[in-house]
């Protein structure tokens, strides 16, 4: 379920849309929500992170990420460990999939991420 299907739409504090995808900006967690067969690489993610600390300023590293995914899409591995590791910028970092494809996909994340990886069923859940 995307965000703007749920009650949460009206929480929204500030919306970032990328050609990769979407990142929805809330008091204290990001939800972001990758576009159908992107590779989401560390220049991706470095503009995410650059709005993100931009917003949140010096109460960054106590925001909390959620990945929605709600599309099928691929991770650099090499960069989806430098993101990951780059633990001062999240306080919790969670997944919510949908599909037997994203499960698989979190399964191999966990080999690479040695912090603790929280996953969903539902994006509410996950909130």
């Amino acid at each position: 379920m995307k965000v703007c299907e749920t009650p949460l739409v009206d929480l929204i504090l500030e919306e970032h849309h990328f050609s990769f995808g979407s990142f929805y900006f809330f008091d204290d967690f990001i939800i972001a929500e990758i576009n159908e067969g992107e590779l989401f690489d560390w220049n991706k993610a470095a503009k995410v992170i650059e709005v993100g600390e931009k917003f949140y300023g010096a109460n960054g590293n106590q925001i909390n990420y959620i990945s929605n995914r709600v599309h099928d899409y691929s991770i650099k591995p090499q960069d989806w460990l430098r993101y990951l590791n780059m633990r001062k910028i999240f306080k919790v970092f969670a997944v919510v999939a949908y599909r037997k494809t994203a499960i698989y996909n979190l399964v191999i994340e966990r080999f690479f991420y040695k912090g603790e990886i929280f996953s969903f069923e539902s994006l509410l859940e996950a909130v």
